[in-house]
């Protein structure tokens, strides 16, 4: 199946190229001059990348933005924008968007970041899907906080103690335990809550660009360098950064980050301006740095200073009780509510079987396993969420 990509641009013309060019690429696109006709289409088709021009008349690439992460959260936009609006373009990378790319944009430069915005993706959804947050913008929802289990309490107190401190936090856990909610959660209750929270995802990062990620670039710096790009530690001043998969961060990457981090600043890659560390940085990992330190894979030192402090999520398999009191409706709710259909009922039965799954996705898993069975549920008429729809038996 085709990846999916849906285009807004005013130009005609633009839009004819940029068609034609990522048709060649096996993309499939929805292409539209505004977002009033491009609506339908994102609202109805599996988008995986939304391109949009970020100056256009009525509707801004800005407002798409906005539509985007009210909507569907872990959708990437990529903004296209002019020399003249490169600080408008930042902003638009502060409020959530993925990247953005200059006019006359270079072919390899949108190509490559349009496929590492769909490895984003295609990773996310093994992840709980994000969900507004009125209090301080958009951010997901810390369902990992819900529940009554000792563990559940444990990791509010966790949470709340280090929100108060501007502590290096590392968070272990299996892919989908919900790190990167418990990560936002800490970012919104701390006193940097009013800054930026920016996110990189080191294992969707070739090697070879997760420097330039991490730190910035000035043009000219490297090859692919045609304009200057701040990295996530810059857009990141004032609020928290969170490196996803940090094991996956190369050698050089690693050397880099440790250097910023002992000497408390930091520079762009070819870069003479420095920029003080003004971030609380949150580290996850699924892997075991203290292995990988030990098979000479990971910077030890680093590893001392990331594990500042630690909290480890429990598997979804570990948290029966929890799953069924407390998680479970509130995704079947949240579902119900998202379809505008009536909430369903869930017989005991059904309940049952959900606590006693190996959820290796944990929290991603469940959430669509739920998703699925209700649409299930709802197509045959039904008012109640059985396990026949649970497990896609016809009868």
């Amino acid at each position: 199946m085709r990846d999916k990509i849906l285009l807004i641009d005013d130009e005609p013309n633009l839009r004819m190229i940029l068609s034609a060019m990522l048709e060649r690429e096996d993309f499939q696109v929805f292409a539209f001059e505004g977002f009033s006709a491009a609506k339908s289409t994102l609202n109805n088709e599996d988008i995986d990348v939304v391109l949009t021009d970020l100056a256009m008349p009525e509707v801004t690439g800005m407002d798409v933005l906005k539509y985007c992460q009210e909507y569907s959260p872990d959708l990437p936009v990529i903004m296209i924008t002019a020399f003249g609006t490169i600080e408008a373009a930042v902003a638009a990378l502060k409020n959530g968007a993925f990247d953005f790319v200059l006019k006359p944009f270079d072919q390899e430069e949108l190509l490559r970041s349009i496929r590492k915005a769909i490895q984003s993706r295609k990773r996310r959804k093994r992840e709980p899907a994000l969900e507004m947050m009125t209090a301080v913008g958009v951010g997901p929802v810390a369902f990992p906080l819900f529940g009554d289990e000792a563990e559940t309490m444990k990791l509010r107190v966790a949470v709340s103690r280090f929100s108060k401190t501007n502590s290096n936090i590392m968070m272990l856990g299996e892919v989908g335990t919900g790190k990167r909610s418990i990560a936002y959660e800490i970012h919104r209750r701390s006193d940097r809550a009013r800054g930026p929270f920016i996110q990189i995802q080191a294992d969707a990062i070739p090697e070879v660009f997760q420097k330039s990620e991490l730190f910035g670039v000035e043009k000219g710096a490297l090859p692919m360098a045609l304009f200057s790009k701040p990295g996530a530690m810059e857009l990141a001043q004032g609020g928290t950064l969170l490196i996803e998969e940090a094991g996956a961060l190369g050698v050089e990457t690693q050397n880099a980050l440790f250097t910023a981090m002992q000497d408390e600043c930091f520079s762009r890659i070819g870069g003479a301006k420095r920029f003080p560390l003004d971030f609380r940085l949150v580290v996850t990992t699924s892997k075991d740095l203290g292995k990988m330190v030990k098979d000479g894979k990971f910077h030890v030192e680093l590893e001392y200073k990331l594990t500042t402090e630690t909290i480890a999520l429990k598997p979804l398999r570990e948290r029966q009780q929890d799953l069924a009191k407390q998680l479970a409706p509130y995704f079947i709710t949240r579902s119900c509510h998202r379809r505008g259909i009536p909430m369903l009922e869930t017989e005991p039965e059904a309940l049952e079987w959900l606590t006693i799954q190996p959820w290796p996705g944990n929290l991603g898993e469940l959430e669509r396993k739920i998703e699925q069975a209700i649409n299930t549920a709802h197509a045959r008429g039904s008012r109640k969420l059985q396990v026949r729809d649970l497990a896609n038996r016809t009868n």
